[in-house]
């Protein structure tokens, strides 16, 4: 009787196939990790701790010049009306809404003033949900923050707290 050839036999390919697995998901995983790498990353921490120093600056600044404002937010249109402070030379804001979980739904607005005192803009479709705004003149020397859910039917005191 003739034996078979190792190949045609159940063992050797059931002893062969657990290392074999382990080779396919050991290189499997390391292109996954090599591919999605972590974003938060910060290349010069010196020079982004400088930055965040400037940003509370600005808060600071808003402090100090006491601004405080109301902000309501329509489906179409969005509007700033400051309440307490020095806005006299403030000809044009910025607002910019930053959604608390996708960047992709981050948008801004230039809002103008009006013959009211009252700061004007209309906006584009968005994306429901929660956000940072972060109300700025254009010269960038003050800002103010406040957290908000879109869509929101009443306006939203809006004042420099950076926390």
């Amino acid at each position: 009787m003739q034996p078979t050839p190792w190949y045609k036999n159940f063992w050797p390919w059931f002893l062969i196939f657990f290392p074999l697995a382990a080779i396919v998901g050991c290189i499997t995983l390391l292109i996954t990790a090599i591919g999605n790498g972590p974003d938060m990353v910060v290349d010069d921490y010196y020079k982004k701790g400088k930055a965040i120093n400037l940003e509370l600056s600005k808060f600071e600044k808003a402090k100090a010049l006491y601004l405080h404002g109301e902000l309501a937010v329509t489906n179409d249109r969005v509007s700033f009306k400051f309440t307490k402070g020095d806005s006299s030379n403030v000809s044009a804001l910025k607002v910019s809404f930053y959604h608390r979980t996708i960047k992709a739904h981050d948008f801004e607005a230039i809002l103008t003033a009006n013959a009211n005192k009252e700061f004007t803009a209309l906006l584009e479709n968005y994306t429901e949900g929660a956000y940072s705004i972060f109300v700025e003149p254009i010269d960038k020397t003050w800002k103010l923050k406040e957290n908000i859910t879109l869509p929101t039917v009443e306006t939203v005191l809006v004042t420099p707290n950076y926390k």
